[in-house]
């Protein structure tokens, strides 16, 4: 079975939106700074433990601010792009460029909403320490 495990947010204001997600819902920072293949920025990666809500810089405006994609973790990738190819022949698949460590492939729903595949899950990053 398939499980939603990474949420992303684009935003003028990382630290700002960051805070807010810490402070209210006592979530811990688990990565910032840019991934290799993606645009430099102040993103800021979160988790309660298990969920990963991504916080990513929009200074650019690469898209509008606000839900951006999320990630499902996956058993087998070739079966569930046939499954994607077969419901969906007319949206792009797109593997990730190298070094993402979210995800290896991009594919949309009917509406355009867009999900990171991952077979291998997302890493196993540990909150960052204080100090």
């Amino acid at each position: 079975m398939a499980k939603i495990r990474h949420l992303a947010i684009r935003t003028e204001d990382p630290e700002r939106l960051a805070a807010f997600y810490k402070e209210v819902f006592d979530l811990k920072e688990v990565h910032r700074g840019s991934h290799p293949g993606h645009a430099a920025g102040k993103t800021v990666h979160l988790t309660d433990g298990y969920f990963e809500l991504a916080i990513l810089d929009n200074g650019a405006q690469q898209s509008p601010n606000g839900l951006y994609h999320f990630g499902i973790q996956i058993d087998n990738l070739d079966e569930t792009l046939d499954r994607v190819r077969r419901r969906n022949p007319d949206r792009p698949v797109h593997k990730r460029p190298d070094g993402t460590p979210f995800a290896e492939m991009r594919v949309s729903d009917p509406e355009g909403n867009l999900i990171d595949l991952s077979v291998h899950g997302f890493l196993e990053y540990q909150p960052l320490k204080k100090g």
